[in-house]
């Protein structure tokens, strides 16, 4: 399918003769002949009175060669992403297909930004967030206060100590309006699920200086599903925060 692709594609519309497919390809018309003779034992292309023609099983196994391309693809961008996760919960492949990624070559914060202006907009977040910028968690606390946004969250310990160091009242205005925990685990991703919003669910990967090096979101249930089962695996050994006082 890879070799004979530009002929196939040229035959999606309607079929053609070898002369002109030669020409139009770039190639000798035994090539053609060739290729076509392969396709033509897999029921791919077959023969008529107006030269080659796709077949319907042609057509869908062409259909289906360019979806498998573009998982591919869009695997090996995310590779940094899937080796992050915790074993044993990787998203169903099903909703990789369509994932939209941004990562540090679009610019250095790039997946920051995204994180950041999808996240403003959401009624309730789940997930386990990374605290990169006080002033844009300040940002947010308003929203808590007016119960225009409310949150259950899992934080490492070193990001609860940051913000009692740092945004005591912030932090306990946006307490009234979530619930939080404390985790002594290091959390490898950082999740967020926002099911008022579409994509539904993002997950930032790190540095090791902890700026966000990706940010990958996923639409649909079965993301949304497997998002609060990553949320759980956090949750369950994390412990409450009543007061960041």
């Amino acid at each position: 399918m890879a070799k004979t692709e530009e002929l196939i594609r040229m035959l999606r519309d309607e079929a053609k003769y070898k002369p002109h497919l030669a020409s139009e390809l770039g190639v000798s018309k035994s090539t053609v002949y060739n290729w076509a003779t392969e396709l033509i034992e897999y029921d791919i292309v077959r023969r008529t009175d107006e030269g080659y023609e796709l077949t319907a099983l042609g057509e869908q196994l062409f259909e289906f060669y360019h979806c498998v391309t573009r998982v591919t693809t869009q695997l090996y961008d995310m590779q940094t992403f899937l080796e992050a996760l915790p074993n044993h919960h990787h998203p169903p492949l099903s909703t990789l297909a369509d994932a939209d990624i941004v990562d540090e070559s679009d610019h250095p914060y790039a997946p920051f930004e995204r994180v950041v202006d999808w996240v403003k907009d959401a009624e309730h977040v789940v997930g386990t967030p990374a605290i990169m910028s006080t002033e844009k968690l300040e940002a947010l606390a308003p929203k808590f206060r007016s119960n225009e946004m409310s949150a259950d969250v899992v934080l490492e310990r070193k990001d609860v100590e940051l913000m009692r160091r740092h945004v005591p009242d912030t932090l306990d205005a946006i307490l009234g309006n979530a619930t939080v925990y404390e985790t002594e685990r290091e959390i490898p991703v950082r999740l967020y699920i926002t099911e008022s919003l579409s994509p539904s669910v993002g997950i930032a990967t790190l540095t090791d200086n902890r700026q966000i090096s990706m940010f990958v979101q996923l639409r649909g249930d079965e993301a949304v599903e497997w998002g609060f089962e990553l949320y759980e695996e956090f949750r369950k050994d994390a412990t409450r925060i009543e007061t960041f006082r």
